[in-house]
């Protein structure tokens, strides 16, 4: 009985740090493209490449 709570404490907090990285990441995710923009970068067709917009 007790190690069924252990493992239940155990997925809880697991999933509780699943929940803040990906709130973290998202977080990073928005914060990294809203610093592109406001630079502005522009992405090409090809992948991988940026260039930054001259007077476009």
């Amino acid at each position: 009985m007790q190690l069924e709570e252990q493992r239940r404490a155990i997925e809880y907090q697991k999933k509780k740090m699943e929940t803040v990285s990906a709130r973290q990441r998202l977080k990073l995710g928005k914060a990294a493209f809203l610093n592109i923009v406001k630079k502005g970068f522009h992405v090409d067709q090809s992948p991988g490449l940026c260039s930054r917009l001259q007077g476009r």
